[in-house]
């Protein structure tokens, strides 16, 4: 045997006392009495109870031990713990038997000390036993009833913990039914909200389903079926809205044409607005600057009260929920940039149909053109309110860009279409369709630009067509007009008159209501007038909403009028006065100048009507025109009078060598003062008074010097004084004719002549010679007229060859007043 190291004597004492205090500990807890000393017994009564003096000592130090040792205990745990890991189990079971051998000693000691209390209580401990062993054979009993009827209870306690186990698996198993049901409800949901077309509902329960209900059981096999159709649900979910979406998009493509009928339809209207009120406020203007300016058309409409929407008319439903549910469920499954691709290019097919429908303007039908803008208009009124009744869906970029693509292909194809026309009246309802449209488009946000262009070209086009419609309704007016003075029957007339032509004529005759009434002018002037005030008023009407480009369509129709008035008009006057009768050019002379008169009224209108827009005064070149024109006619009145004249003058039968002179004029002048008095009665009556006197100046004057030249022609050699007394009469006749006529300006037509017949006849030649003597008596006769007519009076010497002396005298005279006269003349 491993011998053992006996302990120290330091921990000998350590442990007894630790045995001590663990001895200390167990003796109050015990449940026998413990032994009393005999002094101890006289405190004890009779039954072996302790009195009270002894028990409240005992009591505390068996209280203050029990601390003790509950105080120790952790350390005695602790020693023993330490003995057994050190190896000194034996040792400490020595010291331990030494310690009992002395206890026991000391109990010994204390049993003789104590003996009779001893002995007292060995039979009380006897009493104790009789009453122990029957305690025991009743606890044995009990014991035996306890343990059968324990083994029932226990036995029942396994059949409730059976039951209970299995109401656990039962609760366990509806827990799970529960949310299987539950789980299944809610895809009956999803099912019902699919057919009910609640998508979103049914998307978000799906949701639901994948990332909440099913996880919890995942594990059983219809879960992972049903999550395996999650995907597929929401494609089918997508198919749904999109087939919706086609749907949508047909209605749309249905409506299209009626959003943009409506929507041109109120444009209209509030236009219409607008001039009526441009025409009370021009009707209450006064003279004073105080006048209300208005603005462009389209500036005033945006400015009116807003009226109901197009996509809000009674007649006109156009929902929104196929396309927000649509974008909302592509949300949803974070498919929004496929589905904006898709609408995107929807739209763009779409707008390719209703862009490539064809319409055609023969027959002055607009009905096509119509339906094609009522399309365009409705489709991109549907594009703005997508627009701005969603966020990052359609972009304002590709609605521009789809809207210029458009525009300028339907620029294309307008003026495709309208190559062939050529009625400017269409023209006229043509832009007035196109300029709703335009204020139309304008009004919700698109630009209009390349539009406007389109306008432009079309106003290029409509002027040259309106002038040329207008150049023909001239040629027509100055081929049909009677060239007579306009004869004004009615009042109604007399209206037309005054809206062709306000000049101070017609307010004289406004002031008589006798009718009828007579006006210097044609019928044809007054219809000219209003072709072209109407040609004015057509363009300005077709340049209504171009506040932009007023300048240049000011400019466009100034030239185009000048053209029409110059080349066209004037022209067509020219023409028709070198084929006319003199009663026709007078007529035409007339015209023209009321037609000079007129421009300035043109030009009025055309302040009156680009007053608003820029200022300035307008200056017609072709007054100048009419000017010219005016003279050319006069010149040829002047020539085809002067003409006659000639051919009258013709008709002249002088005996140049009469010896006795006429009685009365020659007949050719009777004829002729008389067509001269026919002419001036009728055919120069309608000229102005200045007019007149001009052209009775001119016709008087080319006849005083077709006289002057018929009597100073070369063919006659020589004259006698009675052929100088018979022209004298002629002379007289005209004169007489001339101051007869009243005018001022024929007063000395004939002065000249009458100067050198009144030389011709006097006694003395010579005085002519005089310088100072002929510009007193003899101004209008020139010398050289005065050489030629003496030199054919001298003739060869026949005319004095048998008169009498005085003759020859005169005729001596004669030759040396013409050698005297040539002297000068040769200076």
């Amino acid at each position: 045997m491993t011998e053992v190291a006996p302990i120290s004597r330091e921990e000998a004492q350590h442990l007894q006392q630790l045995i001590r205090e663990l001895v200390l500990t167990e003796a109050p807890t015990g449940s026998q009495p413990q032994p009393t000393t005999s002094s101890t017994s006289a405190n004890t009564n009779a039954a072996g109870v302790p009195s009270p003096n002894t028990t409240k000592p005992q009591a505390a130090s068996a209280t203050t031990a029990a601390t003790d040792a509950s105080e120790n205990f952790d350390q005695i745990a602790y020693t023993i713990k330490q003995i057994f890991q050190s190896g000194k189990e034996d040792a400490f079971a020595d010291q331990l038997g030494l310690f009992v051998h002395r206890k026991e000693v000391e109990i010994e000691k204390m049993c003789n000390f104590y003996y009779q209390e001893f002995v007292q209580s060995v039979d009380q401990l006897l009493k104790v036993r009789v009453g122990t062993l029957n305690l025991k054979n009743k606890v044995v009993d009990l014991n035996g009833d306890l343990q059968s009827i324990g083994t029932k209870i226990v036995d029942k306690k396994k059949e409730v913990i059976d039951y209970r186990r299995i109401l656990l698996n039962i609760e366990s198993a509806m827990d799970v039914l529960q949310s299987c049901l539950f789980v299944l409800d809610i895809a009956n949901k999803v099912n019902s909200n699919i057919e009910n077309r609640k998508y979103y509902s049914a998307l978000r329960l799906l949701e639901q389903l994948q990332q909440v209900h099913l996880r919890h059981i995942s594990h059983y096999g219809f879960a992972k079926q049903m999550q395996e159709r999650i995907p597929r649900l929401q494609e089918k979910i997508q198919e749904a809205v999109l087939q919706e979406m086609k749907e949508w998009f047909v209605r749309i493509r249905e409506n299209t044409q009626k959003i943009g009928k409506l929507a041109l339809e109120h444009t209209s209207v509030k236009q219409e607005r607008i001039r009526d009120k441009r025409v009370r406020q021009a009707r209450g203007a006064t003279v004073s600057a105080s006048s209300v300016n208005l603005g462009t058309s389209f500036e005033m409409v945006i400015n009116e009260e807003d009226e109901s929407d197009a996509l809000n008319n009674d007649e006109i439903k156009v929902d929104f929920r196929p396309l927000h549910q649509c974008l909302h469920i592509h949300d949803v499954l974070n498919k929004r940039a496929e589905f904006t691709a898709q609408y995107e290019e929807n739209r763009k097919l779409q707008a390719a149909l209703v862009l490539a429908a064809k319409f055609s303007f023969k027959d002055s039908n607009l009905t096509g053109f119509q339906i094609y803008l009522h399309d365009v208009v409705g489709f991109f009124i549907v594009e703005a309110v997508i627009l701005n009744s969603t966020e990052n869906f359609r972009s304002r970029a590709g609605v521009e860009a789809l809207w210029d693509a458009s525009t300028e292909k339907m620029t294309r194809v307008i003026r495709e279409s309208l190559q062939d026309c050529e009625d400017p009246d269409l023209f006229l309802e043509i832009k007035l369709l196109v300029l709703s449209f335009i204020h139309t488009m304008e009004g919700f946000g698109y630009a209009v630009s390349s539009l406007m262009d389109l306008m432009l070209s079309l106003l290029d086009r409509y002027a040259e067509l309106m002038k040329l419609k207008c150049s023909e309704r001239i040629m027509e007016i100055i081929e049909d007009d009677e060239y007579a003075p306009m004869i004004v029957n009615t009042a109604e007339e007399y209206r037309e008159v005054i809206a062709g032509f306000h000049h101070a004529e017609a307010e004289e005759a406004s002031q008589s209501a006798s009718y009828p009434k007579t006006f210097p002018f044609s019928r044809g002037f007054i219809s000219t007038c209003s072709v072209i005030k109407s040609y004015i008023n057509g363009f300005y009407r077709f340049a209504e909403g171009f506040t932009q480009q007023y300048n240049e369509m000011d400019d466009l129709l100034k030239k185009s009028l000048e053209n029409l008035l110059g080349q066209n008009l004037s022209g067509a006057v020219m023409r028709k006065l070198g084929s006319n009768s003199l009663s026709q050019a007078v007529q035409l002379m007339v015209n023209l100048e009321y037609f000079e008169r007129a421009c300035v009224e043109f030009e009025e209108c055309l302040v009156e009507k680009r007053s608003s827009h820029k200022g300035g005064k307008v200056v017609l070149q072709a007054t100048h025109g009419f000017s010219d024109s005016r003279l050319m006619a006069e010149k040829r009145i002047f020539d085809s009078v002067q003409h006659k004249i000639d051919d009258f003058l013709e008709l002249a039968d002088y005996d140049w060598v009469a010896t006795t002179p006429q009685d009365t004029e020659s007949p050719y002048l009777f004829d002729l003062v008389s067509f001269l008095t026919t002419v001036i009665a009728s055919t120069l009556c309608n000229l102005p008074p200045n007019m007149k006197s001009y052209i009775y100046f001119s016709a008087f004057d080319h006849l005083a010097t077709s006289m002057k030249n018929l009597l100073l022609q070369q063919d006659v050699e020589r004259i006698t004084p009675a052929f100088i007394d018979t022209f004298d009469i002629d002379i007289a006749y005209l004169e007489q004719f001339a101051a007869g006529l009243g005018d001022v300006s024929v007063g000395d037509i004939f002065a000249e002549l009458r100067q050198t017949l009144t030389y011709l006849k006097s006694d003395n030649y010579d005085e002519f010679a005089l310088p100072h003597v002929r510009q007193k008596k003899y101004p209008r006769v020139r010398l050289n007229n005065v050489v030629i007519l003496l030199e054919k009076l001298k003739g060869d010497g026949s005319v004095f060859a048998k008169t009498a002396a005085a003759d020859k005298e005169k005729k001596k005279k004669i030759e040396n007043l013409l050698k005297n006269l040539k002297s000068q003349q040769s200076k």
